[in-house]
């Protein structure tokens, strides 16, 4: 019992909290964005929301809105990064750019996957990439992106 209440009140308990929340945050964003293109295209022009290409597009946009939101939070509140120079923020912003490339390069081979070979709903393949994807995330960040460098 000693233990658990030592872990929740340690950092490593706070970090993966606050992950879970932006992660969250972060889900609503590309799942949102994403839903709102796809059903929003398909009730303008009458076309089915779940076309390839829609998939697509509606993918890389919501990548892109949640993937800056993502940096700000995961720099500002899960791993603390507090340096915002141009030197820190090269290293920075490339990593987590390669990391959230190879993670959408995954949603949407995911995605197509399952719409197109299993019949799945798009919605529902989204949902579970996003699952996914934010724990691939979570371990790029901590161990490469944001990990903590000796001065």
């Amino acid at each position: 019992m000693n233990r658990l209440k030592d872990f929740l009140r340690s950092d490593r308990f706070r970090e993966l909290f606050v992950y879970c929340v932006a992660g969250v945050l972060t889900t609503a964003i590309n799942y949102g964005v994403y839903a709102g293109i796809t059903q929003g295209w398909a009730a303008i022009t009458g076309g089915a929301p779940d076309h390839p290409t829609l998939i697509l597009v509606a993918n890389i946009l919501a990548w892109v809105l949640s993937v800056a939101f993502a940096f700000w939070a995961n720099k500002k509140y899960v791993f603390r990064s507090p340096d915002w120079t141009r030197e820190v923020l090269r290293r920075e912003v490339p990593g987590f750019v390669t990391a959230r490339l190879l993670s959408l390069g995954f949603d949407v081979v995911f995605v197509e996957g399952c719409v197109l070979l299993l019949g799945m709903n798009h919605l529902i393949a989204k949902l579970l990439s996003n699952v996914i994807v934010v724990i691939l995330n979570y371990f790029a960040s901590k161990f490469w992106i944001f990990r903590r460098r000796d001065s």
